[in-house]
């Protein structure tokens, strides 16, 4: 069982945004990093440590409940990650879209919003994860040339606080700060 945690904990490394992370300045926000589990991996810790029973659960709606194979492939669950080294520490926030999300409103003349989703916080210290935080968080979808203008650069950002123990959580739409998003969570 240790090699089997090893090999991901190793893989956080060749996350995106753990060099930025390192190097960030101390109190700045960083945006979360897009992440698309549709390819499996067995090295990525999103895929093995953080989201593995709700890729699962998504998958099995996918063959069982719409009858339709994946091929391969792993059913659409997407991700927003954000990740900080503190010593010996690695520190993994990520909220997942995915059917257990609250989403906002889909109608074509809605305004968007974010959608309400699983969150969850991954300590891992010394190799070893030392404890997972579950509790929810906004998902807004990444940069997206699609979107309406004024929503291509929406995007929800995280803040780790070493002293205080917390991570803070933001998210923007429209270039507005979204005031039910922001939330503060403990590490301890």
């Amino acid at each position: 069982m240790r090699f089997k945690l090893t090999l991901p904990i190793v893989a956080l490394l060749a996350i995106p945004g753990v060099a930025a992370a390192q190097n960030q300045a101390a109190g700045g926000w960083q945006a979360m990093s897009y992440h698309n589990f549709q390819i499996p991996s067995a090295t990525d810790p999103l895929q093995t440590l953080v989201w593995p029973d709700v890729i699962r659960e998504a998958n099995a709606y996918v063959t069982t409940e719409l009858k339709r194979p994946l091929g391969g492939k792993n059913a659409l669950v997407t991700a927003l990650a954000s990740t900080y080294r503190d010593g010996s520490r690695t520190i993994i926030v990520s909220t997942a879209l995915s059917r257990a999300c609250d989403s906002g409103a889909n109608d074509k003349g809605a305004e968007i919003e974010p959608s309400t989703c699983p969150l969850r916080i991954v300590t891992i210290e010394n190799g070893k994860v030392m404890s997972i935080k579950s509790d929810t968080g906004c998902y807004t979808d990444h940069v997206d040339p699609d979107l309406p203008a004024k929503n291509r650069n929406d995007s929800s950002y995280t803040r780790y606080d070493p002293a205080a123990g917390t991570i803070s959580f933001r998210s923007t739409i429209g270039g507005h700060d979204v005031p039910g998003c922001a939330r503060v969570y403990s590490l301890k």
